[in-house]
């Protein structure tokens, strides 16, 4: 099948935060692209020692067999302690702390991490380090499935569906970062060369360590401990939580934003252009994921807040499936740009997008030709030797929607942005409630483009940009912007950052979904996203199995049976 994208959405549509939050995680999404490069390649990983005892302190340390070398991966676990032990960065007490390294993994490095892990900010990576991350276990289940397991049962489904890991991502360090490697010199032949694939291995590790770990304590605790189920055990994902932080990296990343989307929208309007006929295997692909999906999503037992719950969109994509089953037996070849026409307006953005994952698994190929291979160039420099002419041109021809977006009024855009000073986590709040001369870490790009383009205007005498940005030097980022990104027109949310009334969690699910890959992202304080990573996911002993690459989206089980669709007529209406 061609790989020529034609008419992609329209980025007014796009780039709305409401439509940004809806975003899914799909086949190009980070954790979804490196399982199934794992699968595609066969990697070996081998639990080579275990040194842990009966308390939970010790060793545990893996070696990974890939063609583009070899890594290891070194983690020290604790018995979990009460003082210190937070999720936020600011904490000091870890239950993991975790390396992973290029190459064997020698005494030598090992014991250095060992040193230098638990000092964090102040400590030293090991030459050839590519992350560090720390995790807790979950305080609700880990017990509980080490009990069970010593006991010779299996934990509680209802339990494990609930909380859904054992171990929780609370902090991921790389990209030069404590002296790790800069991942834009990995190259292209190294294993990890795709955006984010290291830290999608090391948390793709936590979880492997995490079913280790407690089948390891089980058995210390009674010979004859049973360990999981592989049902069970596919339902078990990494922990992860994520905040205000993903807001600033939304706007401070913009090269990368409009990459990844519009690497998304040219896939999925190449998925919306293929000619099915009725016989076309393709039908039976979308029917199962469909099918997939209604279940997953009923299943989904968070308690979501601000976006919608997983029964909402099982019932709207019930209602979705009634309008594919009478396309495809309408008798006649349609585009799905006519079922993409029929859903506009009718359906959740999360069903819609949903649909729009499931599609770009109909021609897998031709998706996986839109992948990031490598680091996105992501330099922001001002051209001085540019004509003030055409800057302006470029202003009116690829921001215009910032001269017309709805800014809050001066009384409602009073939101400052900041990171705390005992913990250095990002921030924000009403500006009267923060202390004076607080520095502003957002970038309000609508604003300062008014600002630059009012300048230019009012004032005639610049013939270049080098002369404008002589005169006033802080008008250079956002000369920059225009300057770099009038090509993507997918990489700035087109939103008030100022906005009293701005509703973060959609920025921050765009990163944490549709970006990373994670899924059943329950939304807390309208800033707060906790979510799983690898649900479903393949373990290291699956890889080479026949479903390892077709995990996502998989029931954890059938009490749910799938509604009779009631047959309906397709027509042009």
């Amino acid at each position: 099948m061609s790989t020529a994208a034609t008419q992609q959405r329209p980025p007014q549509q796009i780039m709305h935060p409401r439509w940004l939050g809806a975003l899914q995680p799909n086949r190009l999404s980070a954790a979804r692209s490196f399982v199934a490069k794992m699968v595609r390649e066969q990697w070996d990983i081998q639990l080579v020692s275990t040194e842990v005892d009966g308390q939970g302190n010790g060793t545990m340390v893996y070696r990974l067999d890939t063609p583009g070398g070899i890594m290891s991966f070194v983690a020290f676990v604790s018995e979990p302690r009460s003082v210190n032990r937070t999720s936020r960065i600011i904490g000091s007490s870890w239950d993991m702390l975790g390396s992973l390294m290029d190459g064997e993994p020698d005494p030598a490095r090992i014991e250095q991490n060992r040193r230098e892990l638990p000092k964090l900010y102040a400590g030293r990576a090991p030459e050839g380090t590519l992350t560090w991350f720390r995790a807790n276990q979950s305080v609700r289940l880990f017990e509980h499935v080490r009990e069970r397991l010593a006991a010779g049962r299996q934990p509680e489904t209802e339990l494990v569906a609930e909380v859904g890991y054992l171990m929780r991502n609370t902090g991921l360090d790389g990209n030069g970062t404590f002296g790790t490697r800069d991942f834009r010199e990995l190259g292209p032949d190294h294993p990890l060369s795709a955006p984010y694939h290291a830290q999608m291995l090391s948390a793709y590790l936590m979880r492997e360590l995490s079913i280790d770990l407690v089948q390891h304590l089980a058995k210390l605790d009674h010979e004859g401990a049973a360990t999981l189920s592989p049902a069970i055990r596919r339902g078990i994902a990494i922990g992860n939580g994520s905040a205000l932080g993903l807001v600033l990296f939304a706007f401070n990343r913009p090269h990368l934003i409009g990459t990844l989307i519009g690497q998304y929208e040219m896939a999925l309007a190449h998925a919306l252009d293929l000619p099915l006929t009725i016989d076309d295997p393709a039908w039976e692909r979308l029917e199962t994921l469909v099918n997939r999906s209604i279940l997953y999503r009923q299943q989904d037992v968070g308690r979501y807040v601000t976006l919608p719950n997983g029964p909402q969109i099982s019932s709207d994509l019930r209602s979705v499936k009634r309008l594919i089953d009478a396309a495809r037996t309408s008798g006649a070849p349609r585009s799905l740009r006519v079922l993409e026409e029929s859903m506009n307006g009718m359906f959740l953005p999360e069903t819609i997008e949903t649909i729009h994952a499931i599609l770009l698994e109909l021609d897998p190929e031709a998706t996986d030709s839109f992948l990031l291979a490598d680091a996105v160039d992501e330099s922001l420099l001002a051209d001085g030797a540019q004509t003030i002419d055409a800057l302006r041109l470029d202003i009116q021809e690829h921001f215009d929607w910032a001269l017309e977006l709805q800014l809050a009024d001066d009384h409602e855009a009073n939101r400052v942005w900041y990171k705390s000073r005992d913990s250095e986590e990002p921030r924000c709040g009403p500006a009267g409630e923060v202390p004076e001369g607080t520095v502003d870490l957002a970038f309000d790009i609508p604003r300062e483009i008014q600002r630059l383009l009012g300048r230019i205007d009012r004032d005639s005498r610049f013939k270049t940009v080098g002369a404008l940005l002589v005169a006033d030097p802080t008008l250079e980022q956002t000369v920059a912007h225009v300057q770099n990104l009038a090509e993507l027109p997918y990489a700035i949310p087109r939103m008030d950052i100022k906005d009293d009334y701005l509703v973060p969690v959609h920025l921050i699910h765009l990163l944490n979904g549709f970006a990373f890959g994670l899924d059943k992202t329950v939304d807390r304080l309208e800033r707060i996203l906790r979510g799983v990573i690898f649900d479903g996911a393949p373990y290291r002993d699956e890889l080479a199995g026949p479903e390892a690459a077709d995990w996502y989206w998989a029931p954890h089980h059938d009490t749910y049976a799938l509604p009779v669709i009631e047959a309906i007529q397709w027509s042009e209406k």
